[in-house]
């Protein structure tokens, strides 16, 4: 009696532990998580269902992270594994988008060998198609053959929009253009604002190639055989007092200044502007229009009349809006990163620059630092301004910062570019040689440096009157190649090299010099403020120099040396370029604007796809 005792105990007992662990199982499995099968484990660990739950958590883990290393590491340890089947699709996702977030060739490459077959393959050969042969081409006939061949890549749609723009191009080109200036009646001195509004517009017109002629009014029975038309239209009026902020404006006199360009027969304008002056009663003597005050030429110095011999809004894709004002971007393949002043940074895919695709975000710890600028090189960032460098890797899903050297180290820094792990960075404190494993920097050129870029081992840089060209080895040993003077006054800054060109951007205009033989850049153009109004940043696209600033995008000839085209962009503060387009930055946010339509030749430009 007392065995028989003894063993219903124990069945009790085993299957009261039974009845605890089916439960636990049909938890940890309602749970499917790692901390679920681990809790399974730790309580059950003699179970028949350990061998189960013991894969379920290396299933677990892997599907968390699903990265190559961890399919392989999962299909070595459970090879009939019928997880295997729903973990492969994951793994290729997360392999397609680290393959796409780093924009090459090389990494779609990678892709393809590891999933050949895989349900992104035909995107991934598509993209790494147009990277490798059609990003940079300006064949209409190439672009919608891309599009044709590789629907599925994610550059198709963007394709045969440029080869539509290049079409829209030649069926909307003009080469005269009609001028009515149109001052309202209330206004003082009609006829000599007129007369001056006429010569603005004829002396932009003067180098452009377009024929602009003014018409005798709006009932002129000329304006209908021209394609094009720019209307300005001037008012005066009293205003009273305004209250703006903390700020309080006395009544006066406002002037406002109406531009625009449009075809003609189309409402939506190629280009349109508004122009505002305010002045007090007191500098409209004798009844004249403010317009010709002490203080006038504050107006006259920003007015302009935009040039455009087509649509150029076809070129310009919408903008993406931030909460905050951007101020830095940069470009490289198929991704740009924009950074905002307190180090922030957001990494954005191009494939459809109508839709920019957000591919990761570096959130900087908060403190008082402030940035202005960034530089990409590959699977790193780097971040510089007032207050240092920082070096962020983008490698994966989460940024990290992997090197941080304060102002204390090296500076305020304007500029900087990669050499291998390695970098170089310019500002107050010089030239820095900047180790990427320990952070220690080396001083290359003493004295503010304030602008720098490269080209191939070439190293070019300015000090604020001129232009320096260089390798490593002979700076380490204070020698330079060649010295490019272009003085204080017009006080050289910012270098942007592209291709076997390169250009200067100083206090008082844009220079562009051939770097064919790098040891002795040579001077090619150089364009004014004075022509073009004042340029925030500009960009070498297609041999074509391409400024942006208060008057928007303007593109210049071939000679660099006059403005032919212009686009109404919203972005008017920093660009980056990458292959066919360019990438802006504004007050609101960010802007792409496909060069093709305007470096193509006039000739291809008139033929249709």
């Amino acid at each position: 009696m007392r065995s028989l005792r003894t063993a219903l105990t124990v069945l009790l007992a085993i299957s009261a532990l039974a009845c605890a662990a089916s439960r636990s199982w049909k938890q940890a499995l309602a749970d499917d998580t790692a901390a679920g099968y681990h809790r399974f484990l730790r309580e059950h660990p003699r179970s028949s269902l350990a061998g189960e739950a013991r894969e379920r958590l290396d299933f677990v883990r892997a599907r968390k992270k699903p990265t190559q290393e961890a399919y392989q590491a999962f299909a070595m340890q459970y090879p009939d594994s019928r997880f295997l089947a729903e973990l492969r699709p994951a793994v290729e996702s997360a392999a397609f988008d680290r393959a796409r977030a780093s924009g090459s060739v090389d990494a779609y490459r990678k892709f393809l060998g590891a999933f050949p077959d895989g349900r992104n393959a035909a995107r991934a050969r598509g993209n790494a198609a147009f990277l490798e042969r059609y990003s940079r081409s300006g064949q209409t006939d190439a672009l919608v053959e891309f599009a044709t061949r590789h629907p599925e890549s994610d550059f198709a749609v963007e394709a045969r929009r440029s080869a539509a723009g290049v079409t829209r191009r030649g069926q909307t080109a003009f080469r005269r253009v009609a001028l009515l200036v149109d001052v309202a009646a209330s206004t003082p001195n009609p006829d000599r604002l007129t007369r001056v509004f006429t010569e603005h517009a004829l002396r932009q017109y003067q180098a452009t190639g377009l024929e602009l002629v003014p018409l005798q009014g709006r009932d002129d029975p000329r304006a209908a055989s021209f394609p094009a038309l720019i209307t300005v239209h001037h008012s005066e009026g009293e205003v009273s007092t305004e209250l703006k902020g903390d700020r309080m404006t006395a009544p006066g006199i406002l002037a406002t200044t109406r531009v625009t360009l449009a075809r003609s027969g189309e409402s939506a304008p190629i280009w349109s502007d508004e122009f505002t002056f305010r002045a007090s009663a007191a500098e409209r003597p004798d009844g004249n229009s403010i317009l010709f005050g002490p203080t006038s030429q504050r107006y006259w110095s920003s007015f302009f009349v935009p040039v455009a011999s087509w649509d150029t809004q076809v070129a310009i894709r919408r903008q993406r809006a931030f909460d905050r004002p951007p101020v830095a971007v940069a470009a490289l393949g198929s991704r740009a990163s924009v950074l905002f002043d307190n180090g922030d940074f957001q990494v954005f895919d191009l494939g459809d620059p109508a839709n920019p695709l957000l591919l990761g975000e570096y959130k900087r710890p908060r403190d008082l630092a402030r940035w202005s600028g960034l530089r990409m090189a590959g699977e790193r960032v780097a971040l510089f301004g007032e207050d240092g460098i920082e070096i962020v890797q983008i490698a994966d899903a989460q940024p990290r910062r992997e090197l941080a050297l304060g102002r204390e180290v090296v500076g305020s820094v304007v500029a900087m570019e990669s050499v291998g792990n390695d970098w170089l960075a310019a500002g107050k404190r010089g030239l820095l040689y900047i180790d990427g494993r320990t952070g220690r920097p080396s001083v290359l050129v003493q004295g503010e440096v304030r602008g720098l870029a490269m080209r191939g081992d070439r190293l070019l840089f300015t000090d604020g009157t001129s232009l320096y060209v260089s390798t490593l080895p002979m700076l380490r040993t204070h020698r330079t190649l060649a010295e490019l003077r272009l003085g204080k006054g017009f006080g050289p800054g910012r270098v942007r090299v592209r291709g076997s060109s390169a250009i200067v951007l100083g206090a008082r205009g844009v220079v562009r010099l051939d770097l064919s033989n790098p040891s002795s850049p040579r001077l090619l153009s150089r364009i004014d403020m004075l022509e073009v109004g004042e340029v925030e940043d500009a960009v070498l696209a297609g041999g074509r120099l391409f400024l942006l600033g208060a008057r928007g995008l303007q593109v210049t000839d071939p000679s660099g040396e006059h403005v032919v085209d212009s686009a109404d962009v919203s972005a008017r503060r920093r660009i980056g370029a990458t292959g066919r387009h360019l990438v802006l930055i504004g007050e609101k946010g960010l802007q792409v604007v496909d060069t093709t339509p305007f470096v193509v030749p006039r000739a291809a430009a008139s033929r249709r796809p």
